[in-house]
């Protein structure tokens, strides 16, 4: 995130201001205020603010005007400006991202979530400024840095919309049980898309960096792409309903077929060639799997029946500073940096990675890798380099009955050097909480006398920004929502993978 974030707030409110004031303490962000118009005008043209909370009404200007303005301004054109209003209904919520707004928070605000949004946006504007101060490149190479951009704040605006709008929805009336939970369903659904893009866009970085390292394992593959079929058939049922079908299609039937790679990197892949065969497929078909190319080699792929795309547009279709989606004359744009990051991700599992399509009739995404045995001389080339997660001074408490599997997860964390604290069950989990403070909950969902969710539930009333990630065999789509209802951030299937769990810890320890 920026280190010491200028921050102007612009309300005619004095107890308004100072109520953000103290949201935003501790921060260390330097904010500075205005209580009018003109001034906020003047101040945000004469200092190089990171963000501007702009409330709408104001005594002399109103803030739909002041977003115009700054954004004609090349001084401000690119500062975030997030509005505050009281103005709940959707023709000004349209029309404040019309004169430029990257979001809305609603009177009278919520200071933790008021407190996330900023962060988030700080994170972003972060993001945008290194590509910026870092790109020394050619004139055309920048103008393509500009479209990456303009790319990732369409694909951010997706999920946020999405986000704000259901909620709104959920404020109203006369709404029955089956429509809340269907609106939840997309507000987590989009929740989720904004998580998976941003964790993209950090991994991007690393890769840059040559910070991203690689765990080799032993996976069951078939077992691995069923998991991630059942995942899948949730998000397109979410995203498309009954018009797309999601099929598997294995090139071995062995149930105990293996593959040595990194399990983590290999779904991620898959998740981004998934992701962009249901943006681009309205009806029909998408199916996964893999064949046999030889006794050393394996090709996976993702075909789907979608617009297709013609030769020129292949061209760019993996390269996230100038995408296809320029030359595409469609109103979609794709997000890009999830094709880029699968050809970098390939690269390093020592693969290779490619795309055929015709316009109209589809397209097939494939990657290769060759398929190694854990014990030989490749593999031990591969995994020299194994991740070790520095976790000391974070203390996780696991709420676990059975203690064998307690066991499992205290050697599983061992070499992370973090501190440990065991609950058997949701009244143990509310004790400790109350006399110790933790970092991290790793949350059983069945238990004895209080479960998993009622103690999630507990939880989030008192402690809303504490990292939960639930353990759990559920499969079921509705149980899963469940889950998310809440209050937990993130699920981990068991039989527990080492490897994704401690991935999944670490993106809260980052």
């Amino acid at each position: 995130m920026i280190k010491n974030a200028k921050v102007l707030i612009v309300d005619d409110d004095s107890l308004g201001i100072r109520l953000m004031q103290k949201a935003l303490e501790g921060k260390e962000y330097k904010i500075a205020t205005a209580t009018t118009g003109k001034t906020a005008l003047t101040k945000a043209w004469a200092n190089n603010f990171d963000i501007i909370i702009l409330d709408i009404k104001l005594p002399d200007i109103d803030g739909f005007t002041i977003c115009e303005r700054l954004k004609q301004h090349p001084a401000t054109a690119n500062v975030p400006v997030v509005f505050l209003t009281g103005l709940n209904n959707n023709h000004d919520v349209v029309k404040g991202f019309e004169a430029g707004a990257v979001d809305y928070i609603s009177k009278p605000f919520n200071a933790e979530e008021f407190t996330k949004r900023v962060d988030n946006h700080l994170k972003l504007r972060d993001y945008a400024k290194n590509l910026e101060e870092n790109a020394k490149i050619s004139e055309d190479a920048k103008q393509n840095i500009s479209s990456f951009i303009s790319s990732l704040a369409h694909e951010l605006k997706n999920p946020l919309n999405s986000i704000i709008g259901f909620s709104e929805i959920l404020q109203g009336k006369n709404i029955s049980e089956e429509e809340k939970v269907s609106y939840l369903r997309h507000i987590n659904g989009s929740g989720q898309d904004l998580l998976h893009l941003l964790n993209d866009l950090i991994d991007l970085a690393k890769i840059e960096a040559n910070q991203l390292d690689l765990h080799f394992s032993t996976i069951y593959l078939n077992s691995e792409l069923k998991d991630l079929q059942k995942s899948y058939e949730e998000k397109l049922f979410r995203v498309r309903g009954e018009h797309v079908k999601l099929a598997l299609d294995l090139g071995n039937d062995d149930p105990n077929f293996t593959l040595f790679t990194d399990i983590v990197r290999f779904s991620q892949i898959f998740y981004n060639l998934l992701d962009n065969a249901i943006k681009y497929t309205e009806s029909g078909t998408i199916t996964f799997g893999y064949q046999l190319k030889s006794n050393k080699r394996i090709q996976f792929f993702v075909r789907d029946t979608g617009m297709g795309m013609s030769e020129e547009e292949l061209e760019n279709v993996f390269e996230e500073y100038d995408q296809a989606y320029k030359k595409m004359k469609i109103t979609k744009a794709g997000k890009g940096i999830g094709l880029a990051i699968s050809k970098k991700l390939t690269a390093l599992l020592n693969g290779e990675i490619g795309a055929n399509s015709m316009p109209g009739k589809g397209s097939e995404f494939y990657f290769s890798l060759l398929r190694i045995q854990a014990d030989s001389e490749e593999a031990k080339a591969f995994n020299s380099k194994e991740k070790v997660y520095h976790w000391k001074g974070k203390k996780i408490l696991i709420a676990e009955d059975v203690l064998v599997n307690y066991l499992f997860l205290a050697a599983l964390f061992k070499k992370t050097e973090a501190e440990l604290v065991h609950a058997r069950d949701g009244f143990q989990v509310l004790e400790i909480l109350d006399e110790t403070t933790v970092d991290l909950i790793l949350m059983d969902m069945i238990m004895p006398g209080m479960d998993g969710i009622e103690t999630t539930k507990k939880i989030r009333y008192i402690y809303p920004q504490l990292p939960i990630i639930a353990q759990t065999g559920m499969t079921d789509r509705t149980e899963k929502d469940e889950i998310f209802k809440a209050g937990c951030n993130d699920i981990i299937s068991k039989p527990i993978k080492p490897r994704i769990l401690l991935n999944k810890i670490d993106r809260f320890f980052d």
